[in-house]
């Protein structure tokens, strides 16, 4: 797996892990709220808490597991921080990766709608174009630079 790889995997682990601490703390206020409501001396917790539990272990061991290799990454130089960055930029506004399944764009997300694949972001010191590369190629840093020739990309 390459850095890069396991930058968004982190990125989006931490995602659904702040996501099911809210669906876990939700689910725990309900338990409590129907125990108090029958004035219950114990509270018990659905399967369904004990699962989004589970699965938040889960995702917290895989980002141990992840951790060491992302902290090389960016303790070599800032080329993780810049590199996860630049991996951001074909986001949609809800956060998603342009062709990944969106609820806000309703279905896959459309990406970034002003930085297209293709489009020039800026320039470097001899004249190449440094251009939205599409999604397949948001890893290679080649992609990312044309040479200019009057104008025209080559």
């Amino acid at each position: 797996m390459s850095d890069p790889t396991i930058t968004d995997l982190r990125r989006e682990l931490e995602k659904a892990r702040h996501t099911l601490i809210d669906a876990q703390s939700h689910l725990a206020s309900h338990a409590q709220m129907n125990a108090a409501l029958h004035c219950a001396s114990e509270v018990y917790y659905s399967p369904l808490h004990a699962k989004v539990t589970a699965a938040i272990s889960q995702i917290e061991h895989a980002l141990k597991r992840t951790e060491q290799q992302a902290a090389t990454l960016d303790s070599r130089s800032n080329d993780g921080r810049w590199a996860a960055l630049l991996a951001d930029l074909d986001r949609c506004m809800h956060g998603r990766h342009q062709g990944d399944d969106c609820g806000g764009c309703g279905g896959q997300s459309k990406g970034n709608h002003i930085l297209r694949p293709g489009a020039v972001i800026g320039y470097g010191l001899r004249g190449e174009a440094i251009v939205m590369p599409n999604r397949d190629h948001k890893h290679d840093p080649t992609a990312w630079r044309v040479q200019l020739t009057g104008g025209e990309r080559t």
